[in-house]
Parts: structure tokens; sequence; C-alpha cells
């Protein structure tokens, strides 16, 4: 169908589970051939960055995407696939290729919070790059990925106390600035650890955009992979501002791939050129069909609005909480009706 001047609720919600690959259309586009291998980085290129704070409902959410009853951590690796603080300070996977620019390009606002925080810590600017230097360096020796705990004894080694926040805070903040990433978990103590690896030994051949070049495919990615969304929404989702955000729709407008309509709320929003021909028969099977989503779904955790997805009640209960937990939820007709 052409998609109405003015978007209903449902049809915001149909579409954006098409968009998401959580549903059926014959519009959606092939994927591009994955330039690593398989499905799962195709489907993590399509999304760009999917939220993983929690690793293993973020794994199981590009499983879904990807059609995949079965998938590990491992399985995303040898994909091209990986687990980087991307944007908002939080873990998001990502294609391997586009993991610096997009930090590069989302992450400064959260690493000049990150700065400012640190007398607050006990650190100073002196004491990071200290750290920085000794865990790049003891990186580079081992040829292995360090495990967290590694990490912070090459900390207190370099005389820099991690307890207290410290430790996270500088781990944090250094896969801001885009040179390191996680690798596998270590499996080698009594629980699983997290383990760190420089960029560039995991990535070979790293996308290079900058500029309005990374803010125009930012807000292409976004709105094809989300829409129908708002400037507000790419905003929170990736960390800028919203004055970048104007900008970076404007320049996805210019694309012809990105295309703007209404909400009958009188909402401006952006969606997929592809979209406006999904028809209604797609939309209907795409509401009717019943789903659990893992915990931080990018379908709540892709829109600073949900209020189109779910009500205040279940939005208490599902999260996001105080605390910032976001639960596994079941939907039904595209609405979070509660945890799964």
């Amino acid at each position: 169908m052409t998609t109405p001047p003015l978007l209903t609720t449902a049809e915001v919600r149909g579409l954006r589970l098409i968009a998401q690959r959580l549903a059926p259309s014959t519009s959606v586009p092939t994927l591009p051939p994955p330039a690593s291998g398989g499905p799962l980085h195709a489907v993590a290129g399509h999304m760009l960055a999917t939220q993983a704070q929690n690793l293993t409902a973020g794994v199981a959410a590009l499983a879904l995407r990807a059609g995949l009853p079965e998938t590990t951590e491992a399985d995303l690796a040898e994909s091209g696939v990986v687990r980087s603080w991307s944007q908002r300070g939080t873990h998001h996977f990502l294609a391997a290729e586009e993991v610096r620019w997009v930090t590069l390009l989302c992450a400064p606002r959260v690493q000049a919070a990150s700065a400012k925080r640190r007398g607050q810590l006990g650190l100073t600017d002196d004491d990071v790059d200290t750290c920085r230097e000794a865990l790049y360096s003891a990186v580079r020796q081992a040829g292995t990925p360090v495990s967290r705990s590694e990490a912070y004894r090459i900390f207190a080694a370099a005389g820099v106390d991690p307890d207290g926040g410290r430790g996270p805070h500088m781990l944090r903040h250094f896969g801001g600035e885009g040179v390191l990433v996680q690798g596998l978990r270590s499996t080698d103590g009594a629980r699983a650890e997290d383990t760190f690896v420089l960029h560039d030994e995991v990535v070979p051949r790293p996308r290079d955009l900058s500029g309005d070049d990374a803010l125009r495919e930012l807000a292409v990615r976004y709105y094809r992979s989300r829409g129908p969304a708002t400037v507000k929404d790419l905003a929170w989702w990736s960390g800028l501002t919203v004055r970048d955000c104007r900008r970076a729709t404007g320049l996805a407008l210019e694309t012809s791939s990105v295309t703007e309509t209404s909400t009958e709320d009188g909402r401006t929003v952006y969606l997929a050129d592809w979209q406006r021909d999904v028809t209604a028969a797609e939309l209907v099977d795409a509401l009717r069909t019943p789903r659990d989503l893992p915990a931080f779904d990018e379908y709540l955790m892709g829109y600073t609005d949900r209020s189109d997805i779910m009500t205040p009640g279940v939005a208490a209960e599902v999260g996001p909480t105080k605390n910032g937990l976001v639960h596994a939820c079941h939907v039904e007709d595209g609405t979070v009706t509660g945890r799964s």
C-alpha cells in the first residue's frame, strides 16, 4: 500500500516491527552480502547498533532478527560482530567495521560527562592517562584479550586503585575513545568475565566516516531500521543533541532513502522509502503475531517515546525502571503487555 498521509498508532507499530526485522514484508530490501559472513553480521549491520548491556539478551535480540534459534556470543564474534560502548555509555553490538565511526560520532558527550566525574571518584587526568598507556601496552604484549580482573591488576600496578568505581569508569571511558572494545568473555575462572582487546586487532577494515558523512549515515541507518521515528527518538538513541539530529535527518532526506510523514497525533516522523510499499495485509500479519522479546530489546530501546507500544502502567512493570533495568517482555498487536 501507499503509506497514508497520517499514520495511525497501529500502523506505526506494524511498520516498526517490519523495519526491525521482527516481521516480514516483501518490500524489505534484501540484506547486502555480509563482509565477514553470515546472517548475524548482516542483521547487526542493518540495526547498526543493538543494545547489549545484558550480553545474553543482546545475543538473543540479534538471533531473533536473523531467524536463528540458537546463537552464542562466539557465533557473533565469528560473524564479525563486536560489543562496544558506541553510544549513551552503554554496550551495543555492531558489525565490526562500523564500531569506530559510530563511537567517535556518538560518544563525545558521554566522554565529556565522564571526565567531569573523575574528581568524585578520586581520579585525575594523569591517573587515566597512566592507566590507558599501561593497559594498551599490556594488551599488545599479551596478544590476546585481557580480562576485567587482569585490567584492574594492571591499573593497580600502575599506581591507581581500581576500586570505588574507578576501574569500570576507566574501561568505559577507554571504550568511548574508539580504541578499546570487548572480546569474548573469559571462562577460565569460576564464572564468565568480560575481556578487552584493541579495536585494530579485531577490525582489519574499519569504515572511515566523519562530519556530515557520519551524521547522514547514522540517520539513514536509524530510520531504515527503526522508522517511523522522530528526531527526538534519534537523539535519544544516538546520544547526540537534537540540533545535530535535525541536521542528520535533513541530510538523510536528501538521499531519498528516507522519507517524511506525519502521525494522527501530529508528530513528524521519518521512515524508509521502502516502507511506503508495505501492504495492509503485511501490517495485519505483523501486528497479529504474538512475540516475546529479550531484555533491553530495540523495539523499546530504539525510541525515547514509547507511548505507541505500551501504557504507563506496563512501562512501570517492564521498564526502563529507575535503576535502568528493562525486562524481557511479551508483545500482542505490537503492544507490550507485560513481562514475558
